[in-house]
């Protein structure tokens, strides 16, 4: 059997591949089938399913199309050039015009046979197209230098708000109280909570300050600032937060409250002395009630029964682990407004005080002063307390005094740093907490992470990306995570088997500023102690006779939550992987 195609059009290009070793005869015209099924581009299914270094792929495409290549990734493209063709343009017919040589544009693109685009590339600019060709993933790169106008917007005013505060000579503390520097401030914060940030990021080097939003996770350089203007900036925010304005030695925290869109935002905000003058984070925490609910948590069903039942206990502990970043304390705070009734006394122990919540006694600790988890916890039992929250167990007083706690009638909710759910126990173990002990208080045990969720305008139907599959065989196993999560009714009752499923990206738009993802979703690990499980912990505590004796039971590891919020067009496997690699 010859290669796929009516009309032998692409017959060339097969027998390079196989000759190459890069693609079978067999796994090429499955390639074509489905370009065509998807209506994409032959070379854009190519590099998604490539498991060899692009640059080869692409040297072959070159050749093929008789088409120079070109590697975006390693060119600088200047603003007037990239803006010579509009984003949506750019982005929908996947072109990026990369130079310009007096009436010659220079075009990268992934299709060289869509002569339709580069003949209205052609009008729209004026200018005579040189084509080359180049990978998705390039295209994706430089899709992300194009500035959308808002941050254009952000940059005048910002600027603007420089040039006239930079007038005023004055002192630091003065200038602070000036419209221009109060304007900056403001704007910095209402750019940073429109964009949905978490941090915001004022970080000086030697000749300037660089100011970074945390966005889903990552960090992202917004704009750069004079240093001239560091003081200023400075004090303004320490004046909002009630910080010491004449101390530039040693570290201080504040926090205040912002006004933004009717909403109340709590911004905590840490000030800590560097070689080149003060760095700021201000941590944005969004103070609404709905923010904390079980369904905003992203749980699957059974997850989601399995918390709701375990909650209901009126004594024992409930652990939450995982790593800096991971969503812990949230899903504390969720459980605490769920147990925040009348009729209880719940009392927290915290490092800081995330969140302020009506009817709720929090302490933040203050070791300085003596105040410590273990300590706070000790007086804590003398305030005859129903539910306590331990911010974190990081030694043995403290989880000896948490644990005595649960065993004497008190439900106690706290965090430990462990990879999962099945490692909790050991570590409480490593503490130096008998076996026994641990496994008669603890409840449940609660690990998860955040994926990115797939940005809803820009989501579109892709291929399954079979390079992340053959490179991680023993991570992801879909036939089998399908089957589990069929059996558990977790998926559709229409959907019968995995080659019905559908998978999906984000192509990157001005919302999701070119990532592809927009918010975040907690993935999830939840182990259950019951009479099994507590005589598998007295026979062997370790995490990997715990994890044998959970999966046996038909727990849903944070992989298996993974693969499903991947099916259900939630996430992709990619953001699944990165967030679950040790």
């Amino acid at each position: 059997m010859g290669f796929f195609s009516k009309n032998g059009k692409y017959n060339q290009l097969g027998k390079v591949l196989e000759t190459k070793k890069y693609f079978s005869r067999n796994q090429f015209n499955e390639l074509l089938d489905l370009s065509k099924k998807e209506n994409r581009h032959l070379v854009e299914v190519i590099f998604e399913y490539n498991t060899v270094e692009p640059e080869k792929i692409l040297k072959v495409f070159s050749q093929y199309y008789k088409t120079p290549a070109i590697i975006l990734r390693n060119r600088v493209i200047s603003n007037y050039v990239l803006n010579l063709i509009p984003k949506e343009v750019a982005e929908q017919h996947s072109v990026i015009i990369f130079k310009k040589i007096k009436n010659i544009i220079f075009v990268a693109t992934t299709n060289p046979e869509n002569t339709q685009t580069i003949e209205f590339i052609k009008k729209k600019t004026g200018f005579e197209p040189k084509i080359f060709i180049t990978s998705p993933h390039d295209i994706k790169h430089a899709l992300n230098k194009y500035k959308s106008e808002i941050s254009q917007e952000f940059a005048k005013i910002i600027q603007d708000s420089i040039a006239e505060a930079m007038t005023i000579h004055d002192t630091a503390e003065n200038m602070a109280h000036h419209v221009p520097v109060i304007n900056m401030v403001n704007t910095v914060i209402e750019k940073a909570l429109s964009q949905n940030a978490s941090d915001i990021h004022l970080e000086p080097n030697t000749t300037k300050v660089t100011i970074r939003f945390r966005i889903d996770g990552f960090l992202h350089k917004i704009v750069e600032l004079p240093k001239d203007i560091l003081p200023a900036f400075v004090t303004r925010i320490k004046i909002m937060s009630n910080l010491k304005i004449d101390e530039h030695r040693l570290p201080q925290d504040g926090r205040f409250k912002y006004l933004y869109n009717d909403k109340e935002v709590a911004v905590r905000v840490s000030a800590v002395p560097t070689l080149h003058g003060t760095k700021i984070v201000l941590r944005l925490l969004d103070t609404k009630e709905n923010l904390f609910t079980l369904k905003r948590l992203g749980l699957n069903q059974k997850d989601f029964n399995l918390i709701k039942k375990e909650i209901t206990h009126p004594h024992g502990m409930i652990l939450s682990t995982g790593p800096t970043g991971s969503g812990k304390t949230t899903t504390l705070y969720t459980l605490l407004h769920l147990l925040n009734k009348e009729d209880v006394n719940i009392c927290t122990i915290e490092d800081p005080i995330e969140y302020g919540i009506e009817g709720i006694n929090q302490t933040q600790i203050n070791p300085t002063a003596g105040l410590t988890f273990a300590n706070g916890l000790k007086s804590f039992l003398r305030q005859d307390p129903n539910i306590i929250m331990v911010g974190e167990i990081r030694d043995f007083d403290t989880a000896e005094i948490a644990i005595n706690a649960a065993m004497t009638g008190h439900l106690v909710l706290s965090t430990l740093h462990t990879n999962d759910a099945f490692l909790a126990i050991q570590r409480l173990v490593e503490m130096g907490i008998q076996p026994f002990l641990a496994a008669s208080v603890v409840n449940i045990i609660i690990a998860q992470r955040l994926v990115r969720r797939i940005c809803p305008d820009c989501k579109t139907q892709a291929g399954l990306n079979r390079t992340i599959l053959e490179r991680n065989k023993k991570v992801f196993n879909l036939p089998k995570a399908f089957t589990k999560l069929k059996k558990y009714n977790l998926m559709p009752k229409d959907c019968h088997n995995l080659s019905e499923i559908k998978f999906y990206q984000g192509r990157g738009c001005p919302k999701c500023n070119g990532t592809g993802y927009r918010g975040r979703v907690g993935i999830y690990e939840i182990l259950k102690i019951d009479k099994k499980m507590y005589q598998t912990i007295l026979k062997n505590p370790s995490a990997d006779s715990i994890k044998k004796a959970a999966l046996k039971q038909g727990v849903l590891t944070m992989i298996e939550d993974g693969i499903l919020k991947v099916f259900e067009g939630k996430t992709t496997l990619d953001e699944v992987l990165r967030v679950t690699k040790e």
